[in-house]
């Protein structure tokens, strides 16, 4: 059932997409409506037992735009999210419709303001990511989805690639990214992004503060306050680091600031057709004070890509976690036709102990399994 709350800016966009195109000239003036449909069947082994887990998942997907003059532009995008699931074992039926996307965006040469429910992503990491802020985008899934966030954001562009970033987030009641407590109900977020060309790469600088909802652990509201730092630089491989540093001020824990640091490489090895080799590393440390080294968790990860064909590809994505000497597995295998996309994966994901570290959560495999999935975009 769709939420009461998203009643209205669902009504909004639907509005207006639906506005007569005679208000503005023919030629200045562009609808679109197109959609994915993606059904898939997955066996898990969880505890010596086998489990079903089947699926589908429609996303219509309608979008127009308004060219304003030569130089500037309106457009709204506007997308349902709608699935059913069945199951056994630990899964259970369910089903929902909700809204995925819907925002209004004014663009010109050098500047992008963007208002309403939309995706936030930036850094420079793929697979172990520091600043998956507010995204939950797993590298595993095929679909690549992730739940949006409210938000009015700003951007602008410069001509030498450098860019600032402005936003405001509200009305957000879940947690986001690596968030184990939610932002506190009818608070405003902020934030920004500056990103400036260094030395052939780039180097950029983020911040964020929210208020954090306490009442989970009965404690009280407290304030959070994020930096983010990257950069990526392309020599004879590709290389690049992302760091987050997050304050809980009086939080009531002994451990006041988290801090995750990723590393990363990537090549292009002259083999076959190419094989794409990805590796990063990231470390995450609780401790009470912004510079000492008191709890800390090791993680690497590696993702490998091979095109076998024109319509087929191999990929092998690999965790180790270094503090509970475990390896999580997966490999896909991808058929790309006009619009049709099949997915086959094998995986083996051990339960984990380590909560809220980042590299499996919202894993969508736990135990070891197959799964086919089949996408129609339209």
């Amino acid at each position: 059932m769709l939420n009461s709350r998203l009643i209205f800016p669902f009504l909004a966009s639907f509005f207006i997409y639906l506005i007569p195109v005679f208000h503005w000239k023919a030629n200045a003036f562009e609808r679109d409506f197109h959609g994915q449909l993606s059904g898939w069947t997955k066996e898990v082994n969880i505890k010596d037992e086998w489990e079903n887990n089947t699926g589908i998942l429609y996303i219509p997907e309608a979008n127009f735009r308004h060219a304003l003059n030569a130089a500037s532009a309106l457009d709204a995008e506007l997308s349902l999210y709608c699935f059913a699931v069945t199951g056994s074992g630990p899964y259970e039926e369910d089903n929902d419709l909700d809204l995925y996307r819907t925002n209004i965006r004014y663009i010109t040469t050098q500047t992008e303001t963007r208002v309403g429910l939309q995706k936030i992503n930036f850094g420079q990491a793929q697979l172990l990511r520091p600043l998956r802020w507010f995204d939950r985008v797993d590298p595993t899934d095929p679909l690549q989805l992730s739940e949006g966030v409210y938000a009015l954001r700003f951007r602008y562009d410069a001509l030498n690639t450098a860019n600032v970033w402005l936003w405001g987030l509200y009305g957000n009641d879940d947690p986001m990214g690596y968030e184990p407590l939610p932002t506190e109900k009818n608070s405003l977020e902020i934030g920004g992004r500056f990103q400036y060309p260094i030395l052939h790469g780039d180097l950029a600088v983020t911040l964020h503060t929210r208020q954090v909802d306490g009442s989970r652990y009965h404690i009280p509201d407290f304030r959070e306050n994020r930096l983010g730092l990257d950069g990526r630089w392309d020599m004879v491989v590709g290389i690049w680091f992302e760091m987050s540093f997050a304050h809980q001020k009086k939080t009531h824990f002994s451990n006041e600031w988290t801090k995750r640091s990723t590393i990363g490489l990537d090549y292009t090895f002259d083999i076959g057709n190419g094989l794409y080799v990805l590796a990063e590393h990231m470390t995450t440390v609780l401790s009470g004070e912004a510079f000492r080294w008191e709890e800390d968790f090791n993680v690497s990860a590696f993702s490998m890509n091979y095109p076998v064909g024109i319509m087929d590809s191999l990929n092998a994505i690999g965790y180790y976690d270094w503090d509970q000497k475990r390896y999580y597995q997966y490999l896909n295998w991808a058929r790309t036709y006009d619009n049709v996309i099949i997915n086959i994966s094998l995986f083996y994901y051990p339960e984990t102990e380590t909560e809220n570290l980042g590299f499996i959560q919202d894993n969508p495999f736990n135990g070891s399994g197959g799964q086919l999935m089949i996408t129609f975009n339209h």
